[in-house]
């Protein structure tokens, strides 16, 4: 998260200034001491410190991980938050990258996140924002209704949500214990909510494979079948990440694609995979089920 987000190059604006500061007491000690002084700094090395504030990291904690992008904080909380964090950086970090926190780089002053003062000092301030982020009732109800959609339904009834959120703060944020909330609730067992998630193409290759005892040799193909039913690997562009409602998987051509995967699959025409013969009812029957909403949609063609 530090690296691709970029909080690794976030510092305090006022850092390089601070450094150079520092570095120039030090030079004139060394004159004074022993009548010699350092290198002076060059043009390459005072544009290596100009480094600023990076409010991605900020921004994304709170839209995607915790409060929610509704949740009605304001672009002060996502300065305040990236002055919180500050500091937290990687060392070496296309080598052999280890978190490392840079006191010189943090941001000392006071900062205020949601109303509330932050000034435990150095990396304690973004210890003290995820404290404060995860005892928030935004966030026990955008992970509770992350997790409702995922397994429930696209849209989950609103008492379930609740039902799991009062759990989470209960519970101080144990997700074990959100899950058995939604699991033993009467809305996950309601007849709305049987069989009410589609698999996304990456699930529907994976499980499908293990179902059938699958042995893979080479397992560029399968990837391809997953890209080729409309999620590509690694190369979604959104931070949110593929959708896992309904609506961004089922439609005529997905549903086409879907089925002949399938079809493949069992009869063993997918290069660098060899099917268990034994298994082929499972996903047989997974073909039929698609062929069956393949019909429904008026889909034509040949399968």
């Amino acid at each position: 998260m530090l690296f691709y987000l970029d909080n690794f190059l976030s510092a305090d604006p006022r850092a390089a200034q601070r450094i150079a500061h520092e570095r120039a007491m030090r030079q004139a000690m060394r004159r004074g001491r022993y009548g010699m002084g350092g290198p002076l700094p060059n043009a390459q090395d005072k544009k290596k410190q100009e480094r600023g504030l990076n409010e991605n990291y900020g921004r994304e904690l709170m839209e995607l991980h915790t409060l929610g992008v509704d949740a009605g904080y304001t672009q002060k909380d996502v300065t305040e938050v990236a002055r919180c964090f500050t500091g937290w950086t990687i060392e070496k970090p296309r080598e052999h990258p280890q978190f490392k926190f840079d006191d010189r780089l943090h941001d000392p002053d006071p900062k205020y996140v949601l109303g509330k003062k932050i000034h435990a000092g150095g990396m304690k301030d973004g210890e003290e924002v995820i404290d404060l982020l995860v005892h928030n009732a935004n966030t026990a109800r955008f992970i509770s209704s992350k997790l409702a959609r995922r397994f429930v339904s696209d849209t989950p009834p609103d008492s379930l949500v609740q039902r799991m959120a009062q759990s989470f703060q209960s519970s101080g944020g144990d997700i074990r214990a959100v899950l058995h909330a939604m699991i033993y609730s009467p809305e996950f067992w309601t007849p709305e909510a049987r069989s009410a998630k589609i698999k996304t193409p990456f699930e529907l290759v994976v499980s499908a494979a293990r179902a059938l005892g699958t042995d893979v040799d080479t397992p560029m193909p399968l990837v391809q079948w997953v890209g080729r039913i409309g999620e590509p690997l690694y190369q979604c562009q959104p931070p949110t990440g593929y959708s896992d409602k309904s609506e961004a998987w089922v439609n005529t051509g997905a549903l086409l694609s879907r089925l002949n995967f399938s079809l493949a699959l069992a009869g063993n025409r997918v290069r660098g995979s060899r099917s268990d013969a034994a298994g082929q009812s499972d996903v047989c029957h997974l073909a039929v089920q698609v062929q069956e909403r393949v019909r429904a949609a008026g889909v034509a063609g040949k399968v």
